[in-house]
């Protein structure tokens, strides 16, 4: 059953439990998050990121989602992550998207409010779903600590939901995307000050390679998504090699089949630990 965001994401708030957002761009990535989601019967978010347009075409992957998803009673969404162009935008609401996420976090503050209220007024209109970013979530950071500068402050928060509307906020408390060397520091108190303040449901990107404790720690201070990408990346391309690494490794299919299997397994792992059952 395809939904929005504010259908998985307010009683995920509300009851402390996140809901996974987990990256998909062909079959074997949609059926990987379909398969982990049916298993555990748990409400799923299958994320599209703006990057994958040119590896995968939109229109294709909105079809396969609607597709799965209409095989289950589960609320499924499917959601344009980081997602910097309003043309893009447009053109996955039309597609069938039901929530999109303008990533508007490297402009100025005042520009990334305008903008993303535009967006946000345009998908109301249609019953979308919008997340937008505020602070810096930085790509394939090499450090563990994130210097404080670029975390979300909580007074910018604040009045950026009040004006611009949005119905998630993913916020900048430490996390990177991509892996991580060493321990990422996480701001726990920053986070604290902003749920405080901020009532609908915060989003933490940059989910692989971060402590189990911080997880569950976040999610009980108002993290209600978290993105994960990389560590289920991580489990197919190792499952890949070990079976390449043998002298008939089996034809392209198997090779995707175990592949895929082990992104199952790295979803349920992810789907266990958000729903605080781990």
């Amino acid at each position: 059953m395809l939904v929005n965001l504010n259908e998985v994401l307010v009683p995920a708030r509300k009851h402390r439990y996140c809901v996974g957002a987990f990256n998909i761009f062909n079959l074997e990535t949609v059926d990987a998050v379909y398969r982990a989601a049916v298993e555990l019967k748990t409400p799923v978010i299958f994320a599209f990121g703006e990057k994958y347009i040119e590896v995968a075409n939109i229109g294709i992957i909105a079809t396969l989602v609607r597709e799965f998803a209409g095989r289950t009673t589960l609320p499924t969404v499917l959601h344009l992550d980081h997602c910097k162009s309003v043309d893009v935008i447009y053109k996955a609401v039309r597609a069938g998207f039901t929530s999109v996420m303008f990533d508007g976090s490297r402009l100025p503050f005042s520009e990334n409010l305008s903008r993303t209220k535009q967006v946000a007024d345009f998908a109301h209109s249609v019953d979308v779903t919008v997340e937008a970013e505020l602070g810096s979530v930085p790509f394939d950071h090499a450090l563990s600590e994130i210097p404080e500068e670029y975390l979300t402050k909580v007074d910018e928060a604040v009045r950026f939901v009040e004006e611009t509307g949005v119905d998630a906020l993913a916020v900048a408390i430490g996390t990177a995307h991509g892996e991580y060397k060493g321990r990422p520091k996480i701001y726990h108190d920053r986070l604290k000050e902003i749920a405080g303040k901020v009532s609908l449901p915060l989003v933490l990107h940059g989910g692989s390679g971060v402590p189990d404790e911080d997880i569950l720690q976040a999610v009980r201070a108002g993290i209600a998504k978290i993105n994960v990408n990389t560590q289920i990346s991580s489990a197919a391309v190792k499952r890949l090699k070990v079976l390449c690494a043998k002298e008939k490794p089996g034809h392209l299919s198997d090779l995707l089949r175990e592949a895929e299997q082990a992104m199952v397994e790295e979803v349920k792992g992810f789907m266990r630990l958000f729903a605080g059952t781990n």
